[in-house]
């Protein structure tokens, strides 16, 4: 989705430029304007700690609603930071207070953008109205603190700490009385207590600073799980903005914040230039106590505090503006017998009693000198009733500056209520079209209810038959089945017998033929005896005729061996003659 620059109106990823002024788009987060397939995005309306808030349109039901989405980018790896989406939506759904934002739906894009469906306001938040009205009077603060307190003491009862009230976190919605028309925004910081409240959900475990600084209790600052004091601290301290014009406790960076939280007390309201009844700050000055055991110990006491003080002193000024003008009747007044008898007692002159005699000097002085003194007075309470006078006169005109202002208030209720009147005409006009169109609808959905259900009973018809027949074509395959299975199983069977008969005669023909070998074998071993026999016995006359052949060599042998011999000892003895003989007949002889 894209957004323009300047007008902050979202296109489809599509577009480059802002069709209502040409500017150029700047991308913001992976999808299309419309989400969950029902919410249209118009117009991004702000940005703040949890997300972005955008003015969207209910595609089907034609309704104004205002979304906060949680960005990608923003959820990062942080686990706890959709737990804490999640809990802002369950904790604010769950008080159902008319100054409380109502929450109609909660979803999350593409399992990593969860979104927050709210109702629309059409007006501006406190922050807003204490710019531009500055210091408010302590009747117009306590006029908006009270539904504040209303809004704040219903999650109180639910046990919701809010843990981030400040005037930007309040709406102010526009045509409508204040009683109504404030509502109370952001429980994404608010700390489930009540383990009823949401059956088995858990609250996260937050970590950090959480809060804005200019409005955080003294205990928010440390480690202590914040309870309801902590909300009646901040609502101390938005009643002191509305009547002082600023925040108590300012620095130039969070730990001097703190620091004054901890251990400053708020400045008197006169430091600042501000007139403030003793009676209202006295209740300010209570609820910004340091201790929380010191502070009102509910919004409910807090806020009758307030109210009392307030009636109190516009108590006073009312009896103030009563003597004034009083008092300005009487100056005004031409001197009757109550004012004779007003100055006869004051200066103990009987006015009524002639005049002494001229003849006595001495009573004449004291006359005249009586006479000097009264005229002094005279002229002294004069100017006191003149001035008192003023003052009334001032009085009675803011009075009727009031008056109008009152009247005009009632007549823009008149108009606001004839609007109303008007609107609700409309939507009981509406409301009877949409109601025919609806019957319409209901009466054609009925027609097509009973045409689908004709259809469904046809077709059901239809697949009963076919049903059957293939259960009919089921067990005549099945019967067929057991047929085939009963001629195998008979086919085998015989089988099996031929087998048992073949195998008998072939063991018959075994036997047979095991006879006869072994009557061969019989044969064949008396042959085999015989032969051997006749073997044995031409072996032993060849062994004899072997040995007789040996013997005769033996004896050939013998007899060659002594012939040898005897050779050789005929061949010594002729050597040995030879050798003996003279050698002249040696020579002799050759």
């Amino acid at each position: 989705m894209k957004e323009c620059l300047v007008c902050a109106k979202c296109f489809n990823d599509s577009s480059s430029y802002c069709s209502e002024d040409g500017n150029p788009l700047k991308r913001t987060f992976d999808g299309e304007v419309l989400l969950d397939g029902r919410y249209q995005l118009r117009r991004r309306l702000g940005q703040g700690g949890m997300g972005v808030v955008y003015k969207a349109r209910h595609l089907f039901l034609k309704t104004t609603h205002a979304i906060k989405v949680i960005l990608p980018d923003l959820v990062g790896n942080d686990s706890e930071f959709l737990t804490r989406f999640r809990q802002e939506a369950m904790a604010a759904a769950a008080i159902r207070h008319h100054n409380i934002i109502a929450v109609t739906d909660y979803g999350v894009i593409n399992n990593t953008m969860p979104f927050l469906v709210m109702e629309y306001i059409q007006g501006k938040s406190l922050h807003d109205v204490l710019l531009k009205e500055g210091k408010l009077p302590p009747g117009r603060a306590l006029e908006i603190m009270e539904p504040i307190a209303a809004g704040v003491s219903a999650a109180h009862r639910r046990g919701i700490v809010h843990r981030d009230l400040k005037p930007l976190n309040i709406m102010i919605e526009d045509d409508l009385p204040v009683e109504e028309a404030v509502k109370l925004l952001d429980f994404g910081l608010a700390k489930i207590k009540s383990g009823e409240l949401l059956g088995s959900f858990v609250a996260a475990k937050t970590t950090g600073l959480m809060g804005s600084p200019f409005y955080m209790a003294p205990e928010q600052w440390s480690e202590d799980e914040p309870e309801k004091y902590a909300d009646i601290y901040s609502l101390g301290i938005i009643l002191y903005q509305m009547l002082a014009g600023d925040v108590p406790f300012k620095g130039p960076s969070i730990p001097s914040i703190m620091k004054k939280h901890l251990l400053e007390s708020p400045p008197h309201f006169s430091e600042l230039g501000a007139t403030v009844p003793p009676e209202v700050e006295e209740v300010v000055m209570h609820t910004l106590e340091k201790e929380p055991s010191r502070r009102p110990s509910t919004v409910n006491d807090f806020i009758n505090e307030l109210r009392s003080a307030v009636n109190a002193s516009g108590v006073t000024q009312k009896a103030l503006q009563d003597h004034m003008s009083s008092l300005l009747a009487t100056l005004t007044r031409a001197p009757d017998d109550r004012l004779a008898g007003t100055i006869s007692s004051d200066f103990d002159i009987d006015v009524s009693a002639p005049l002494p005699g001229a003849d006595s000097l001495i009573e004449e002085r004291r006359r005249r000198e009586q006479e000097a003194s009264f005229r002094q007075s005279e002229t002294e309470e004069q100017q006191r009733l003149r001035h008192e006078a003023e003052n009334t006169a001032r009085l009675e005109a803011e009075a009727r500056r009031r008056q109008q202002e009152e009247e005009d208030a009632r007549q823009r209720v008149e108009a606001e209520a004839q609007r109303l009147r008007e609107q609700e005409e409309a939507a009981r006009l509406a409301a009877e079209a949409e109601a025919r169109r609806r019957t319409e609808e209901e009466e054609a959905e009925s027609r097509q209810r009973a045409e689908l259900a004709a259809q469904v009973r046809a077709r059901k018809a239809e697949a009963d038959r076919l049903k059957a027949e293939a259960r009919r074509q089921q067990e005549a395959e099945q019967q067929r089945q057991r047929e085939e299975a009963e001629q195998r199983r008979r086919a085998e069977e015989e089988e099996k017998l031929h087998e048992l008969e073949e195998e008998a005669a072939r063991r018959r023909v075994a036997e047979e033929a095991e006879r006869e070998r072994a009557a061969q074998e019989a044969s064949l071993r008396a042959e085999a005896e015989a032969r051997l026999r006749a073997e044995e016995e031409a072996r032993l006359l060849v062994e004899a005729q072997a040995e007789r052949e040996r013997a005769e060599a033996q004896a050939r042998r013998q007899q060659l061996e002594a012939d040898e011999r005897q050779l050789a000892e005929t061949q010594i003895t002729r050597l040995e003659a030879e050798t003996l003989r003279p050698p002249s007949m040696e020579a002799g002889h050759r």
